[in-house]
C-alpha cells in the first residue's frame, strides 16, 4: 500500500486535469509557456472568481515541473484579485487591467515600505524600488504605495515603458522594480488611500502560493525517494523510516494550508495562518529534499538529475517567497505581543515592527559582530564559518542554527550594517522645524559617525554591491541580497529627499539631487578605506573628523567655487596653467 496526497475538497478536476498536462510538458521545451499562452488566465479572471483551492492546487502542480509558470501563475492570481477587490471598493471605474506583475508592499528585511506616494495636485509623485513577481512580458507593475500619513496605501497599476519606472532585469521569477514617476489618476486602482486592505491580503495570498509551491516540491522530492527504496522483507528500511516522518510532517503541512484555503474563500482574514501555512510547507520542503538526496547518495535506485531539478525548482520559489524570517517575526508578534499591550494597551497586529538591529538576541549579535570583523580583515573568499565559529568559542553548527551559509551571514551583516545608519539618520531626515540644508548637514556628520563607530559593519556595505555584482551566489541568495539593496536604495532616498527639499527651498543651488547624492556618499564612504582608530583616540577626536567630512561635502554641494569657461573641460588653456 502506498500514500496518497488527495486534493483539497471542492478542487475542480477540469484544472488539475490541465494542471497535470501542462507539467507533464517534455523536459526539453525551450520556454514554459506563460500564465496566457497556457490557457490558466481563465482562471485567475473568472467571474466569480475561481475557489482559492482550485489555484493552490493548479500551482501545487506546477511548482516542480514548471516553477517559473508556477511563480507566474501566483504572480497573476494575487494581481486579479487585489484588482477585483479594489474595483468592487470603486464601483464607478473598472480596473485598467488585472493582469500585473506584483510589487513587493514591504521590504521584508525592515519591515518598512519599499513604495512612497506624494500628492501633486489631482496626481502623485511614487517613488522607491522593490522586488516585482511574475515574468510575463509587458504586464503592469502593481504597485501599493504608502502615504505620509500612517495607514493611508493607495493601488496603482504602472505601465512598464512609463518615464521613471525601471522593471530592471528579468529572470524567471522577476526582478527590482525601481519607480521615481508623476503618476495620473488613470493609473490609480480602486479609492486613493484605502487600499491597505488589498495589500495585506495580497500579501497572505502570495504566501499561500509559496507554500503550495513548496508542497508541490515536497511531493516530487517524496515519490523520488519512495522510488529509490529497495525492498527489505525483514524490516522497514533506515530510509524508509525517515520518509514516514517526513511525510508525516508533510501531511500537517498540507492540511495547514488546506484550512487556510478555506478561510480565504470565506474573506476571513488569513495574515496569520497564511505565515504559518508558509513556514509549516517550507519546513517540511527542507526536510523532505534533505532526506531524498541522503537517499539518492546511497541508492543506485536514486535519479539524481530529478533531485537536482527539485532543488533548482526550490530555489526559484525560495527566491519568489517573502523571506521565512519575516514570518516568524509576523507570528512571534501574535504570540508575544508589544510591552503597551501587556499593560493594557491594545495594539494592532498589523503593525508589528521587524526587530532593529539594537535588538537583536545576545548570539545573533556576537555571530554578526565576529562575522563582520572576519570579512573586513580577511576578505570575504578566505573567512570560513569555522574561523567565526573559533573567535566566538562555538562550533560552526551553532552558526548555521542562524544562518544558512557564508552569503546568508554576509547579507545579514549589510543589512544590520543599514539598519544601524536608517535607525540614525532617519529621525534627523524627518525632523520638523529645522531647514533642509541643516537636517543634510546632520545626516552628513551621523553618517561619517556611524562609519568610524561601526567600521567593520560600514567596510561590509561598501563591498556588498561588488559580491552582488559578481555573480557569486545561488537565486535564493540573490533574492536576499536584492532585499537588502532595496534597503540600501531606501537610505539613499532619506539624503536625496532632503537634498530635493534644500534646493526648493533655495538653501542650495538648482542641480540633480540623486547625482549630488553620490559624491557625498562617496567622500564618507571612502572613510571606510582609509579610517583605522589610532591608540589613545578620543570620542571628540571623532567628532571632528565628522565635522571636517560633513562639512565638506555641504561646501561641496553649495557649489561655491566655479571653474572658467576654459576650463570646464579640465584641459589647461595655456602653457601658463601646466606650469
Amino acid at each position: 500500500m502506498t500514500l496518497s496526497w488527495p486534493p483539497a475538497p471542492g478542487v475542480s478536476a477540469r484544472w488539475l486535469a490541465r494542471a497535470r498536462r501542462l507539467a507533464a510538458l517534455p523536459e526539453d521545451a525551450a520556454v514554459s509557456p506563460s500564465v496566457s499562452q497556457s490557457g490558466l488566465a481563465a482562471l485567475c479572471g473568472a467571474q466569480p472568481p475561481s475557489p482559492p483551492a482550485t489555484l493552490l492546487a493548479v500551482i501545487e502542480i506546477l511548482s516542480a515541473r514548471r516553477p517559473a509558470l508556477s511563480v507566474s501563475l501566483a504572480a497573476a492570481w494575487c494581481a486579479a484579485a487585489a484588482a477585483g477587490e479594489l474595483a468592487a471598493a470603486r464601483s464607478k471605474r473598472e480596473p485598467a487591467g488585472a493582469w500585473a506583475s506584483p510589487a513587493q508592499a514591504l521590504d521584508p528585511a525592515t519591515g518598512r515600505p519599499s513604495f512612497l506616494a506624494r500628492p501633486e495636485g489631482r496626481s502623485w509623485r511614487v517613488q522607491g524600488g522593490g522586488r516585482w513577481i511574475g515574468a510575463d512580458p509587458g504586464a503592469p507593475l502593481l504597485v501599493f504605495a504608502h502615504h505620509a500619513d500612517a495607514g493611508a496605501v493607495s493601488a496603482f497599476l504602472l505601465p512598464v515603458d512609463a518615464p521613471g519606472i525601471e522593471p530592471g532585469r528579468a529572470g524567471p521569477i522577476g526582478g527590482m522594480a525601481r519607480v521615481d514617476a508623476h503618476v495620473g489618476p488613470d493609473c490609480l486602482l480602486g479609492p486613493a488611500g484605502q487600499a491597505r486592505d488589498a495589500m495585506l491580503r495580497t500579501d497572505a495570498l502570495r504566501r499561500l502560493a509559496a507554500a503550495a509551491q513548496a508542497n508541490g516540491v515536497t511531493l516530487a522530492a517524496y515519490a523520488e525517494a519512495a522510488n529509490a527504496l529497495q525492498p527489505d522483507e525483514a524490516a522497514p528500511a533506515r530510509g524508509a523510516l525517515e520518509l514516514a516522518a517526513c511525510a508525516s510532517a508533510f501531511a500537517a503541512a498540507r492540511a495547514l494550508l488546506h484550512e487556510a484555503a478555506a478561510a480565504a474563500h470565506a474573506s476571513q482574514d488569513i495574515r496569520l495562518l497564511s505565515a504559518m501555512a508558509l513556514l509549516s510547507a517550507g519546513e517540511s520542503a527542507e526536510r523532505m529534499l534533505a532526506a531524498a538526496m541522503k537517499l539518492a547518495g546511497s541508492s543506485p535506485l536514486a535519479d539524481p538529475a530529478a533531485l537536482q531539478a527539485l532543488l533548482r525548482a526550490r530555489h526559484v520559489h525560495q527566491a519568489a517567497a517573502c523571506a521565512q524570517e519575516a514570518q516568524t517575526v509576523l507570528l512571534a508578534g501574535a504570540i508575544q505581543p508589544p510591552q503597551a499591550s501587556l499593560s493594557g494597551t491594545s495594539a494592532a497586529m498589523s503593525n508589528t515592527p521587524i526587530p532593529r538591529a539594537g535588538d537583536l538576541p545576545d548570539r545573533v549579535a556576537e555571530i554578526l559582530d565576529a562575522a563582520a570583523d572576519a570579512f573586513t580583515q580577511q576578505t570575504y573568499d578566505a573567512t570560513t564559518l569555522d574561523q567565526i565559529g573559533d573567535a566566538l568559542g562555538v562550533t560552526k553548527g551553532s552558526i548555521y542554527h542562524h544562518y544558512r551559509s557564508k552569503a546568508h551571514l554576509f547579507t545579514a551583516v549589510y543589512q544590520r550594517a543599514l539598519e544601524m545608519n536608517i535607525a540614525t539618520v532617519e529621525p534627523i531626515a524627518r525632523q520638523p522645524g529645522v531647514r533642509a540644508v541643516d537636517r543634510l548637514y546632520r545626516m552628513a556628520y551621523a553618517h561619517a559617525m556611524q562609519v568610524m563607530k561601526h567600521l567593520s559593519y560600514q567596510r561590509v556595505a561598501v563591498q556588498g554591491l561588488e559580491s552582488h555584482l559578481m555573480g557569486r551566489i545561488n537565486e535564493e541568495q540573490r533574492a536576499r541580497l536584492d532585499a537588502v539593496i532595496s534597503l540600501r536604495d531606501h537610505y539613499e532616498e532619506l539624503f536625496v529627499n532632503v537634498l530635493t527639499q534644500a534646493i526648493d527651498a533655495g538653501e542650495l543651488p538648482r542641480q540633480n539631487p540623486r547625482l549630488a547624492a553620490k559624491p557625498l556618499f562617496g567622500a564618507i564612504n571612502w572613510t571606510t578605506m582609509w579610517y583605522q582608530p589610532r591608540p589613545g583616540e578620543t570620542p571628540a577626536d571623532r567628532e571632528r573628523l565628522a565635522t571636517h567630512l560633513a562639512t565638506f561635502v555641504l561646501s561641496g554641494l553649495t557649489q561655491a567655487y566655479q571653474p572658467a569657461a576654459d576650463m570646464q573641460t579640465g584641459a589647461p588653456a595655456d602653457a601658463a596653467h601646466r606650469q
